[in-house]
């Protein structure tokens, strides 16, 4: 349960097998200020103000993670706790579950989208010269991994294009352009000019 001027939220990241906790707190953090974690693990326990918040975690954290000690006159606070356990092959298959049936390299340049019911060409042979993967819905869980390039990788010119044509990067952004089309799991994003007008 949480006071009313402690608020605190957890997310599990499933994919990264990790737990985000965020507090924000009304009063700025003090020397008495402390967390820690409960004797099973799936509790968050924050004292503050001479009041104790206690929060259920969507996970077990892992016996080795460590609680930092809240910096003082912050008000806003977080942790990346490691989940515990290995990964199930259940959670690897649901991942893998997740994954686009097609993707931007399966569409050919000259693929036609066309209704099921009548027929009509709605995207006619040609109108998309080049497909790029929009990322998926859990691209922030991999915000911290992100780079143009891996540190001790040097940077060559095929690693730039190699991340233009993944459709999202450094240099690039989400709009729709003639020619372009960007392709997820549920999601065709299109210019209007490349896409048959129906009355």
């Amino acid at each position: 349960m949480s006071t009313p001027n402690t608020l605190i939220y957890a997310e599990l990241l499933s994919n990264i097998r990790q737990i985000s906790i965020i507090a924000s707190l009304e009063a700025p953090c003090d020397a008495s200020t402390k967390v820690e974690l409960s004797r099973n693990r799936q509790k968050f326990i924050l004292h503050h103000a001479g009041q104790t918040t206690v929060l259920s975690l969507p996970g077990q954290v892992a016996v080795n993670a460590q609680l930092h000690k809240p910096s003082q006159d912050n008000r806003e606070l977080s942790w990346r706790l490691p989940l515990a356990g290995q990964p199930t092959r259940t959670s690897l298959e649901d991942s893998q579950r997740n994954e686009a049936p097609w993707s931007a390299s399966t569409l050919p340049e000259d693929v036609e989208f066309v209704c099921r019911d009548c027929q009509a060409a709605l995207i006619t042979k040609g109108s998309v010269k080049t497909w790029k993967d929009l990322p998926s819905e859990n691209w922030a869980e991999m915000m911290d991994f992100w780079h143009c390039h891996k540190p001790d990788v040097p940077h060559t010119q095929e690693s730039s294009d190699r991340n233009a044509n993944r459709g999202y990067g450094v240099n690039t952004k989400f709009a729709a352009s003639t020619g372009v089309g960007f392709v997820d799991l549920t999601t065709l994003l299109l210019t209007a000019s490349d896409c048959q007008e129906f009355r």
